[in-house]
């Protein structure tokens, strides 16, 4: 996985947006995976990809045992279960920062926070895991605190859907900006069902990032 050059279609754009959110995903990809990454024989030092006709084509660049680094070019057809299809379908440029075992460190920027679910949604179709383990804005300072790992694939696409309204109406600021009434009528639900669904995302979560 890396940058690639072209949009979701292939095809270039002339304009350019900022990106604020930063986003560190932690994929386990399955036994029977034909991604380049998924079983390297050596340190992984640098991954791109580029998607053209169906074809993705990547180049890795490795560094084994003895230090010396190289660049492997390697061709794959795109299929539906593809990382790379994945982060294309939603106009993101994924870069691979580290491969630990069965696990692929990925990096990539959002416009939004709605854009994670959508992106969550397209990766598992070709993962076996998808953790959230960064997620940063410019205004933050990493260094000030260690990253939470959170599963994401323990929350269902609706309850995903609901924490990601709250979070941006800002349900969970002080003093609240917005009610669980207002919420439940933007996502069209009771407010029971909303409330039994933020607490239903609230304790998956706590359990997911404290949970020894």
């Amino acid at each position: 996985m890396g940058q690639s050059e072209s949009g979701p279609a292939g095809t270039t754009s002339g304009t350019a947006k900022e990106r604020t959110l930063k986003v560190l995903f932690e994929i386990e990809l399955p036994d029977d995976c034909s991604c380049p990454l998924s079983e390297p024989d050596a340190d992984i030092e640098n991954a791109q990809n580029q998607i053209d006709d169906g074809v993705c084509h990547a180049e890795v660049t490795v560094t084994d045992e003895t230090g010396t680094a190289r660049v492997l070019h390697s061709t794959n057809q795109v299929g539906d279960a593809c990382l790379c299809l994945a982060f294309s379908e939603v106009g993101c440029v994924p870069r691979t920062r580290r491969v630990d075992g069965d696990s692929l460190f990925i990096e990539t920027y959002v416009s939004d926070r709605s854009v994670i679910s959508e992106l969550v949604d397209q990766l598992q179709s070709a993962a076996d895991r998808v953790r959230l383990r960064r997620l940063t804005s410019r205004q933050d300072d990493e260094t000030e605190s260690e990253p939470a790992t959170v599963d994401l694939s323990c929350l269902t696409a609706k309850q995903r859907e609901a924490a990601i309204l709250a979070v941006d109406e800002g349900y969970y600021q002080t003093p609240r900006q917005t009610t669980l009434d207002e919420l439940a009528s933007t996502l069209d639900i009771s407010k029971s069902a909303l409330s039994q669904r933020l607490k239903a995302v609230e304790s998956k979560l706590a359990t997911a990032a404290f949970d020894p």
